[in-house]
């Protein structure tokens, strides 16, 4: 019940904008988290696509769980096997997966710099409400003037307690991100490679 108050205190005490910092936390780490549980789904599934294309009998393939992955394994078993052709397909399918990898992130990045700004527009709010008794009953009641001070104070440690760790957070999703994309990139090449030596080996036959 302590570790409650202590929480839901300084909320109460700041009022209107503290709640609304909280509830913009909570939703980056809601983006944040989906997109971490999103990135190591697509890394599994990238993990079976590689193992699927080391599997000498079709038996022992297995569907990866990803779209992107399961559409490429098909086309690679396919009785298609032109390298242009193959090519133009893969790009296509790289475009709609790099699309799925960015999805969130600068969602998340945007309601992570809403923290620190509604902390700034408490400060505002804070001073303006301390100007305002200083007004009306002067400087000889320092007790009031505490409240608006409070709200200054409060807010603008509570946006950048929120914005600091999510911010952080968010740089490790762009970097695992990157990482996925770079593999992906990778493993094209690679795929490509394949079809070159398939056709050197046609041509010399």
């Amino acid at each position: 019940m302590n570790l409650f108050n202590l929480f839901i205190t300084p909320i109460q005490r700041g009022g209107l904008i503290m709640w609304l910092i909280f509830g913009v936390s909570i939703v980056a780490w809601f983006i944040g988290l989906g997109r971490l549980f999103y990135l190591k789904r697509y890394q599994m599934a990238r993990d079976k696509f590689l193992k699927n294309l080391s599997a000498k009998e079709k038996q022992q393939v297995q569907p990866t769980g990803m779209l992107f992955f399961d559409k490429l394994l098909n086309r690679l078993q396919s009785e298609c096997k032109d390298k242009d052709s193959f090519n133009n397909f893969f790009n296509e399918l790289l475009i709609i997966s790099f699309h799925e990898l960015e999805r969130g992130l600068s969602t998340m990045s945007a309601w992570i710099t809403a923290a620190p700004l509604l902390g700034l527009l408490g400060t505002v709010t804070g001073m303006i409400h301390t100007f305002q008794v200083i007004l009306k009953f002067g400087i000889d009641n320092p007790h009031l003037m505490t409240e608006g001070i409070s709200i200054a104070l409060l807010t603008t440690q509570a946006g950048l307690t929120v914005a600091f760790p999510a911010m952080l957070f968010h740089n490790h999703l762009v970097s695992k991100k990157n990482m996925l994309k770079t593999a992906l990139l990778r493993d094209g090449e690679e795929l490509i490679f394949r079809f070159r030596g398939k056709d050197k080996v046609q041509g010399a036959v």
